[in-house]
């Protein structure tokens, strides 16, 4: 295999872990437009519940008109670490124009016609995170409007 820039290599791992989180934020938002219609009024579960007022009967109840946003737990989750374990054929120093660049090759040895497929073992940790203000602040004020 010919040899690559380590810079180009470096560069298309770090690409992907950004594209990763990118999706994880899109995921984020696709599952919080699941509570909210077109026109953006929060999507409402009706339910009965026992009245709190104190002259009721005790089989009096109430209909309340709950967001359903506020009934599920928000989450989200971000990269929290990424650990690459690769090897590579170190090659040539390129010190052309003042930019010193380490020429790599990324194929294997041994194997069928003396190379073998290029591995790479990768690990990608997420962690759950708090959900943002924005969200908090939202949901706060869905609640209080069932009070």
């Amino acid at each position: 295999m010919a040899q690559q820039n380590l810079d180009d290599l470096l560069q298309a791992i770090h690409d992907a872990v950004i594209e990763a989180q990118i999706i994880t934020e899109k995921q984020h938002i696709h599952q919080l437009q699941k509570y909210f219609n077109e026109d953006g009024t929060a999507q409402m579960l009706t339910l009965r519940v026992p009245s709190m007022k104190p002259d009721a009967a005790e089989d009096d109840t109430e209909t309340l008109h709950v967001p359903m946003i506020t009934l599920v737990p928000p989450s989200a989750i971000k990269i929290k670490q990424m650990k690459v374990d690769f090897k590579v054929a170190l090659g040539s120093l390129d010190t052309t124009n003042d930019c010193k660049t380490l020429r790599v090759d990324i194929g294997g040895s041994g194997g069928l016609f003396g190379k073998t497929q290029n591995t790479a073992n990768v690990e990608i940790i997420f962690v759950g995170t708090d959900p943002p203000e924005s969200f908090l602040r939202i949901n706060d004020h869905l609640v209080k409007s069932i009070l």
